[in-house]
């Protein structure tokens, strides 16, 4: 986050073609990124593209300093490198500038991101899958179809919290959809042999017991089936999609 001192000054003179200061305060580009640490924005002199570092104006009126990590015709989604879920999507007019960060810094993060994701993902693979459903999101009748056709338990449940407890106490892995996840579920870096979904719950930050949302910290992951953000699949094309990666083979 951007601190809103002399914001106004220096936004107008990142917009006349000027350099700015910001200092970066949070986390959520650890280790890019420090809280405390000043770095200079610089205008926009081409155009932008995934994996940019940019200075946002949010929704809210607030600033930003994330990654973007998908681009539409009239807009951008951006993301803390260490945020789960993707921000909400903004005007590409509310791209104000690039941060300037040195190639080899980027370079570094973008290795060791690398190998840390080939080592995990040399090992993932599983063998078992349970999909759990809030019953609004499928039909009874769809979902015993499915499991017949292709082996894949389907738990229809209101409340998941009990069931996601039960089933991370046992060993299994949690993974929650949702269409603001930052990753696709084909894209996790996870190494487990019994993993269960959760489908059609909504998620939040905090979790709330009594309208049964899942809680960030609640799982294990959270990911999306979507093919670009924010799209508004029907819930039975999500459980398509998660069967479909599961029958893929157990190779993640």
């Amino acid at each position: 986050m951007l601190s809103t001192r002399r914001q106004d000054f220096l936004i107008r003179a990142l917009q006349q073609g000027k350099s700015i200061p910001i200092v970066i305060e949070g986390h959520c580009m650890h280790p890019l990124l420090v809280q405390g640490q000043q770095i200079s924005v610089q205008p926009l002199l081409d155009e932008i593209k995934e994996g940019d570092v940019v200075l946002v104006r949010d929704q809210m009126n607030g600033y930003l300093a994330h990654r973007i990590i998908s681009l539409g015709h009239d807009f951008v989604v951006t993301a803390g490198d260490r945020n789960h879920m993707s921000d909400p999507p903004v005007r590409r007019k509310d791209v104000l500038g690039r941060l300037d960060i040195p190639d080899e810094q980027m370079l570094n993060q973008n290795s060791d991101n690398q190998c840390l994701s080939t080592a995990v993902r040399s090992q993932g693979s599983f063998s078992e899958m349970k999909v759990v459903v809030h019953p609004e999101a499928i039909g009874f009748s769809y979902d015993k179809v499915l499991s017949r056709a292709f082996g894949v338990e389907i738990l229809i449940e209101e409340n998941p919290l009990n069931q996601l407890r039960s089933m991370r106490e046992k060993g299994w892995t949690t993974i929650v959809i949702h269409e603001g996840a930052r990753q696709h579920l084909s894209e996790l870096p996870y190494a487990a042999s019994r993993i269960v979904i959760f489908a059609g719950y909504d998620v939040a930050r905090e979790t709330d017991e009594s309208a049964g949302i899942i809680g960030m910290s609640d799982v294990d992951f959270v990911a999306r089936t979507a093919v670009d953000y924010w799209n508004n699949l029907q819930a039975e094309l999500s459980i398509a999609a998660i069967i479909g990666f599961h029958m893929r083979g157990t190779n993640v």
